[in-house]
């Protein structure tokens, strides 16, 4: 018998023609569902990477409006009163300890309105009550001051001074510059304006967080705060300082307005869009478990006729994508003005539940009504000349108190303080019958 000699050469390639065997054969083996699966997770990642990419260019607004979640790489410090922060683009950091890293007072300003001695007034006296209430922030949620209307048209003459006829193309030009002409005085003033009731509440040396009303030019906005920021570092943006991060809570802002319809500076307006909301997901996350205060000029839309965003009327006026995207970020506690029949109050989120001041809930959302002078009838059947709020936040609860002007005797005392174990909620006020006018 013959015995057959193998070379190295050999043996070596039957052995990986039995490698490559046994892979095809694991290959045919392989279950259709785990290929599937693998195909679909390589298909969800290209998604996911695909979504990365694209929402960033969701964002219609103006960036010198809904300021972009982005760092300026060259951040500051900031200095004053007791107060430390590093302002690092959209994120201000507070950086030194003060006080109880537990506990917090923060005071609410709405739709003050007009610069006149009256407001300037009523200012004096809402900061005597912040004062009293140890307050340690200030917000003040937009329609700080006035803004001149501007002309629908101006009167141009058909004749000039020695009597001959202008023609068309020349007394367009003169309407050109008589409308270019009112449109800066109404800038002008509306800065004066604005730096003028500000510095009223800058001069407390405590942070003064600020976003923009519907009543404000846009560049007039930011100019005026840019102007202030020299003098005042206390004063923040919150178009375009959108998260003040400090020890115990995280205050983030959606700025601008959502309807355009009611904004009263067309030609330089301040307008969020739904995409915008977005934002609010990735500003709540970063907070990492703390508590969040939600800060914009007009509300969420709520459900009820006692919400705080309900007209006069009844009808409930807040933005849909505004609440919806609360939801969506877990944000448990908001301020909002605006809608100035519908102050003087907090509601869970909804509006359907109305909460009574001086009680620790886990969950609150305030209109505090007009700091304007004002007279104006409110949906509970009072009557406003000015009013204010402080939210009191201790761990991860909060309670709210309402201050009126003219009625400093009955606002409401400190103690005792409800929890949510007790009886927390108070029944809905009655509906005034007749009709007040539309908030503006």
């Amino acid at each position: 018998m013959k015995r057959i000699r193998w070379s190295h050469g050999s043996a070596f390639s039957a052995l990986l023609a039995v490698v490559l065997t046994f892979g095809l054969v694991l290959i045919a083996c392989t279950p259709a569902k785990q290929q599937e699966k693998e195909k679909q997770a390589s298909k969800e990642g290209q998604v996911t990477k695909q979504a990365e990419r694209v929402r960033p260019t969701l964002k219609a607004s103006d960036d010198d409006c809904v300021g972009p979640l982005e760092k300026s790489k060259k951040p500051k410090i900031l200095k004053f009163g007791d107060w430390k922060f590093n302002l690092d683009g959209y994120l201000a950091t507070q950086l030194n300890k003060r006080g109880s890293e537990n506990e917090l007072v923060v005071g609410v300003i709405s739709d003050s309105k007009e610069n006149n001695p009256e407001n300037q007034k009523n200012l004096t006296k809402i900061l005597d009550f912040f004062k009293s209430e140890k307050v340690d922030v200030i917000l003040h949620l937009g329609d700080i001051a006035s803004v001149t209307s501007m002309p629908d048209d101006v009167d141009v003459p058909e004749n000039d001074e020695a009597g001959k006829p202008i023609s068309k193309a020349d007394q367009s030009k003169i309407r050109r510059r008589l409308i270019s002409k009112a449109r800066r005085e109404a800038m002008a003033k509306g800065y004066d304006d604005l730096v003028d009731m500000l510095s009223l509440l800058a001069e407390t040396e405590l942070p003064v967080l600020v976003v923009i009303g519907n009543r404000e030019c846009k560049s007039t906005f930011n100019s005026a705060l840019t102007t202030l920021q020299e003098d005042f570092p206390n004063i923040f943006n919150m178009d375009l300082v959108r998260r003040v991060a400090l020890d115990n809570l995280s205050i983030i802002s959606m700025p601008g307005y959502h309807d355009p319809e009611y904004v009263h500076c067309p030609w330089d307006k301040c307008i969020y869009y739904e995409s915008d909301t977005l934002s609010l997901v990735d500003l709540a996350n970063e907070a990492k478990g703390k508590s969040v205060l939600l800060i914009s000029h007009g509300p969420p839309r709520q459900k009820d006729r006692n919400g705080i965003d309900a007209v006069s009327e009844g009808a409930n006026v807040g933005n849909p994508a505004l609440a919806q995207a609360i939801r969506r970020a877990k944000i448990q506690f908001g301020a909002f003005g605006n809608i100035q029949e519908a102050g003087g109050k907090a509601t869970n989120l909804d509006g359907t539940t109305a909460i009574a001041q001086n009680t620790f809930v886990s969950s609150l959302f305030v209109n505090p009504g007009p700091a304007d002078s004002m007279a104006w009838s409110m949906n509970d059947g009072t009557e406003s000349t000015g009013m204010a709020a402080v939210i009191h936040f201790v761990g991860k609860k909060a309670k709210y108190k309402i201050f009126r002007i003219g009625e400093e005797n009955n606002t409401v005392t400190d103690e005792p303080a409800a929890t949510e174990d007790e009886p927390t909620k108070e029944k809905p006020a009655e509906t005034k019958t007749e009709a007040a006018p539309k908030s503006e």
